[in-house]
């Protein structure tokens, strides 16, 4: 009878099937984590009011060109496979986790009480 493939190989072998290099789990766990704790902490920073709603959407524009920008000078070919090309990916995911939790601050920001 037919099974799908996840009842076949455990995820992992998927996982190395689809990269014949591996992947690189001392790299890619910490970065998932800390992109993780970013996208936490500002929307939480959001609702203690620390930053006005244009400052988050410029925060999330700015934070967005600059991983748009590590992305394109990760994927250069002199540096694909290097240690710059790894340290651009990284900042470009970081980059992208800033934007996006910085989307996420704007529909958790409350207004500072009036005093």
């Amino acid at each position: 009878m037919f099974q799908p493939l996840s009842q076949k190989a455990p995820l992992a072998v998927i996982l190395f099937a689809a990269n014949p290099r591996g992947v690189n789990l001392e790299i890619v766990i910490p970065l998932a984590l800390s992109c993780l704790a970013i996208m936490v902490i500002l929307p939480i920073s959001a609702a203690r009011s620390r930053l006005h709603i244009p400052g988050w959407v410029g925060f999330a524009l700015f934070s967005f060109v600059l991983s748009y920008t590590c992305a394109r000078i990760s994927g250069v070919h002199s540096f694909v496979g290097r240690p710059t090309g790894v340290f651009f990916s990284i900042a470009c995911f970081l980059f992208l986790a800033a934007a996006l939790g910085s989307v996420l601050a704007i529909f958790f920001y409350k207004d500072p009480p009036i005093s």
